[in-house]
């Protein structure tokens, strides 16, 4: 058991000196990790010493090589005047109780503190707790001596410290509630006094608190806070454990220029005392003990809203823990929405939850974080605008604040005037037109579709803009709005059963159509730093217009359902009969009948005559040299003109996934682009191009 003890001891320094190497050379695993974390805010003011952390609590015994960080454990921190302050889990510290591995990393602030962090692990639960050490109020570091030396103030208790910044009320209110004793004690707090103005919120009879004694003294312990919490100690969205019943919830915005506690803002940091600090804050702090489901549901104001979200699963988000801001609409927000407009939401869930989860954010704002123009992002992914104008009122889009700073234990409500209406929230159908596709809209009636689209669930619609439909010969809209079946067809040809966003539009990916056997090719090509997405060789020109049944992609050209193969279509067009007669010769025809997708660049009968007729004739005869030129015209494939040439027609040499490479001698030009089949598409070209090893004039 010794001889295993000692082995385990050898391997353990062997570990962390290997460790301690890397961390210093910067080789390794996590080796630039290491590196990146020295320029954080806790910096390390000594080399990683792993054998030195790794901490025992079961052995008090110190290897012979300890005496080399005994200078690490006789810190300035060890010396007089220096104030301690641990968080975390008890069992982490190295005095704390179990068996269980410790391991310690220490480094300097730069307020000048000194922190250790330790973490432990019994093999079934990991802790983790932080002690940091700073000069007490008063005192500061001299240089080569331990401790805090230099007394650099006289520094009064926290009740004196507040009777000398004329918080009289506080001071009065605090020997009310019989808390002198503690403010002028041994122990630190933090305090965020309210000013005197303040404390008119307080209702009294006469000149006493309307109030028990008792809720007096909750009232105020709930602005104290155990320990030293000074300015450059406040975190965002962090919960401090009050003295009282109550919690404070920190938020800090514009890099710490503006900080409240529960929404209401501090005025004065960091007035050091004797016994703590003082942060001046100009209000009373609210009670948080309800959640914001819970402000919402015993406000008579919001009538229609506590109805909307019984709709839905929203109120366990609502009275969950955590942090969000919801602009909660009265009932006469909701009134000023369309009768037939606000029916149509309450009675589509999907829609109704859009809309409410667009009135909610998932992190904490408080009024006075609003000084100018900012941009939320809403839980729904909708942005919205939210500002202060001239006149010192708040707008959230078009609704305006008219009570802010509601608060609760997850969050603030803000009530507004206005019912916030996201794209999300309005039905597929309603979205085209906001999307500038209002003439799809006009032809969707005409089909007869309208209903059938609303009704439908998780769609995609690549919604041709009014300019494509505008750009269609006039006698081709006249056929098909003379027939609404046949224009049913085409329609339904531009919507997918099923949700894709742009992130899901893959390159090659097949997407099914409604109503139809027929596919849409998605084609993805990255131009530097602009990714182009085509689908059947139409471009994506404004994506993710989202709607509460599905979502709209709006494209450039109207698609047109394919019904032959790439095949069929060659041979039912006189110009490639040329082609076709190669084609059939080299009994290639029925590759071009296969699923797909291909692209084939065909030439015409033009193009086959630019080659000599001697050539052309022992071409056509020689099926093992037919085979070659006719296969260098086929890609598997699905390429489109808009994404794969330059603008003159030149074949670009960017295929690299696939056998498509040509030389710029070819001086092949496309003449006519993306003829569509059912397995794919067809370029016409103006000129035969040879494969290496083929040698012709063309």
């Amino acid at each position: 058991m010794k001889k295993a003890v000692t082995i385990a001891w050898v391997l353990l320094a062997l570990c962390a000196l290997l460790a301690t190497t890397d961390a210093r050379s910067g080789r390794g695993r996590g080796g630039g990790r290491r590196r990146a974390l020295a320029d954080r805010s806790w910096r390390s003011s000594r080399p990683r010493n792993y054998i030195h952390d790794i901490v025992l609590p079961w052995s008090q015994w110190k290897p012979w090589w300890s005496h080399r960080w005994a200078r690490d454990r006789a810190g300035w921190w060890t010396g007089p005047n220096v104030c301690e302050t641990k968080e975390g889990d008890p069992q982490a510290l190295p005095d704390g109780e179990g068996f269980m591995l410790k391991i310690k990393e220490c480094g300097s602030g730069e307020d000048g503190s000194y922190r250790c962090t330790y973490r432990a692990d019994d093999f079934q639960q990991k802790y983790t707790a932080t002690v940091t050490y700073r000069c007490c109020a008063g005192y500061a570091r001299q240089q080569g001596k331990p401790g805090c030396p230099l007394k650099v103030a006289e520094l009064k208790n926290l009740l004196d410290t507040a009777r000398g910044l004329g918080l009289s009320e506080f001071v009065s209110y605090a020997g009310k509630a019989k808390l002198e004793g503690a403010l002028t004690g041994m122990n630190n707090f933090t305090v965020f006094a309210p000013t005197d103005g303040a404390f008119q919120s307080i209702p009294t009879r006469g000149d006493t608190p309307a109030l028990t004694l008792d809720q007096l003294k909750d009232t105020l312990l709930s602005h104290v806070v155990s320990g030293w919490l000074t300015a450059n100690n406040i975190r965002d969205e962090e919960i401090l454990r009050t003295l009282g019943p109550g919690e404070i919830r920190t938020t800090a915005y514009s890099n710490k220029k503006i900080v409240n506690a529960n929404c209401v803002k501090v005025v004065l940091s960091d007035q050091l005392a004797s016994n703590g600090v003082i942060h001046v804050v100009d209000g009373i702090l609210p009670n948080t003990k309800k959640s914001v489901l819970e402000i919402i549901s015993q406000d008579s104001r919001f009538t229609t809203l506590k109805t909307a979200l019984g709709q839905t699963d929203l109120p366990s988000v609502l009275d969950s823990d955590g942090q969000m801001t919801v602009f909660a609409p009265t009932d006469s927000a909701f009134d000023n929405v369309p009768q037939e407009t606000l029916n149509r939401l309450l009675a589509d869930r999907r829609c109704l939850k859009n809309l409410l989860l667009h009135h909610v954010i998932p992190h904490t704002i408080c009024a006075d974080a609003v000084t100018g123009k900012h941009r939320a992002v809403s839980m729904v992914g909708e942005d919205l605008k939210v500002e202060r104008d001239s006149d010192d009122k708040i707008f959230v889009n078009t609704a305006q604040v008219i009570q802010g700073n509601v608060l609760g234990y997850n969050g603030v409500v803000h009530v507004i005037d206005n019912v916030l209406v996201p794209s999300k929230a309005q039905n597929i159908v309603d979205v085209l037109a906001a999307s500038g596709a209002s003439r799809l809209v006009e032809l969707i009636e005409i089909a007869g579709l309208t209903d059938t689209l609303r009704s439908q669930d998780n769609i995609t619609i690549f919604a041709p803009s009014d300019q494509a439909i505008e750009e269609l010969p006039e006698e081709t809209v006249k056929a098909l709005t003379s027939n609404p079946g046949a224009l049913a067809e085409v329609l339904q040809y531009h919507v997918v059963p099923q949700a894709a966003f742009a992130k899901d539009l893959k390159n090659g990916a097949m997407l099914p159509t409604l109503g139809s056997s027929n596919k849409l090719h998605i084609s993805v090509k990255d131009w530097f730093f602009h990714t182009m997405v085509n689908v059947q060789c139409a471009r994506v020109v404004k994506a993710d217009q989202g709607g509460c049944n599905g979502v709209v992609h709006v494209i450039n050209k109207v698609l047109a359902p394919p019904t032959q193969t790439l095949a069929d279509v060659l041979e039912g067009n006189e110009t490639f009969s040329i082609l076709v007669k190669a084609l059939r010769r080299a009994d290639l025809i029925t590759a071009l009948q296969a699923d797909g997708p291909l692209t084939i660049f065909a030439p015409t009968n033009e193009a086959f005559k630019r080659i000599a007729d001697d050539t052309l004739d022992n071409l056509l005869e020689n099926t093992e040299a037919l085979i070659k030129v006719l296969k260098h015209h086929v890609v598997e494939d699905f390429l489109c003109c808009d994404s794969c040439f330059s603008r003159r027609g030149k074949f670009r040499q960017v295929f690299r996934r696939s056998p498509f490479s040509y030389s710029s001698h070819d001086g092949a030009s496309v003449t006519s682009c993306d003829t569509f089949g059912t397995n794919g598409v067809i370029q016409v070209i103006d000129r035969v191009l040879r494969p290496p090893g083929i040698h012709f004039d063309n």
